[in-house]
């Protein structure tokens, strides 16, 4: 029999083989906390904590995976952040998690499209993920004041979130788009900014034309030629009030592009490194701008970054703002 390990050693014995193992160097630690328990909704919210080398405040980016995903899916962009000197908080959404998945193929004998189709439809999973948003927000400002790795770490003040696909929908509901088919306010003002890797369209199941027009947070939106939806993963661009929205389409990149979780306990068999690097390289600058107040992200500029962004299948990238 196989000894057990308290989960407290799990968690240190998790930061320490990361570091070893050459991932994001420059970062001080990754702490896994996979129980938070929200007694409101009794329901768990696991996180993941990237933080930063810096042990001064720095600003919070929440980190949404999507569907069949875990708090790890988006490893290799959230590692990047760290080193970039933002506390990163990547959530797990128990709903619509990759055991959730595997949960429903199992007991109602579904295959996996179909059981993330089912998933997608969920209204308890849609509702909930937006709330497991502020109750990480929350979970971050206790940690921030009791937990002696993270106390005054975290600039509260400035919080960003990000998410991919479902995760998109995630961050799009935070910063005030209005879901399809769920009243309550599920916003979160305490976001100053929004990135949707993958963002839904307009035709009418997650959100339709009447979503968008109360945004007000500056809001990036990013996807590809080939990404599921088409130009629907442009729609948001069309119909968000106009100031401070970017739109960044990756040519011949597809939905599968923007996930990374290289560096984690869970791999893909066939992550598009060539993104990655591109991410890696706009979003922290993007982070910079609208939360650390660097210079605005003018023609020039971004110009600048896309050229730095390109190489191997990633040749072009058309970047326009509004």
């Amino acid at each position: 029999m196989k000894p057990m390990i308290p989960s407290v050693f799990r968690t240190t014995l998790l930061a320490t083989l990361l570091a070893t193992a050459g991932f994001a160097v420059a970062q001080e630690a990754v702490i896994d906390l996979p129980r938070n328990f929200d007694e409101t909704r009794q329901r768990n919210v696991p996180v993941a904590i990237h933080l930063p080398n810096s042990r001064k405040a720095q600003p919070l980016v929440l980190v949404s995976h999507g569907g069949a995903g875990s708090r790890h899916g988006l490893y290799a962009l959230a590692a990047e952040m760290a080193k970039q000197d933002y506390v990163v908080i990547c959530l797990e959404h128990v709903t619509s998690n990759t055991d959730n998945i595997r949960r429903r193929m199992r007991t109602q004998k579904l295959d996996f499209k179909k059981a993330l189709l089912e998933c997608g439809d969920d209204m308890t999973a849609r509702k909930n993920r937006p709330l497991d948003v502020r109750f990480a927000i929350d979970l971050a400002e206790r940690l921030n004041s009791s937990d002696a790795r993270i106390r005054d770490r975290i600039d509260l003040s400035k919080i960003a979130i990000l998410g991919h696909s479902y995760g998109a929908y995630t961050a799009m509901v935070s910063c005030g788009v209005k879901p399809v088919g769920i009243d309550e306010d599920l916003s979160e003002p305490r976001i100053g900014l929004g990135i949707a890797m993958s963002p839904q369209s307009s035709n009418g199941n997650f959100f339709d034309r009447n979503s968008f027009p109360e945004v007000e947070v500056p809001f990036v939106g990013i996807s590809g030629t080939r990404d599921i939806q088409g130009n629907g993963h442009r729609d948001f661009f069309k119909l968000m009030p106009s100031k401070d929205k970017h739109l960044l389409w990756f040519y011949d990149a597809n939905h599968f592009s923007f996930s990374d979780p290289t560096g984690g306990p869970r791999k893909l068999m066939r992550t598009d490194t060539d993104v990655t690097r591109a991410l890696q390289i706009i979003v922290p600058r993007i982070l910079d701008t609208y939360l650390r107040g660097a210079p605005k992200l003018d023609q020039t500029t971004r110009d600048a970054l896309v050229k730095k962004s390109l190489g191997g299948k990633v040749r072009r990238i058309e970047w326009q703002t509004n």
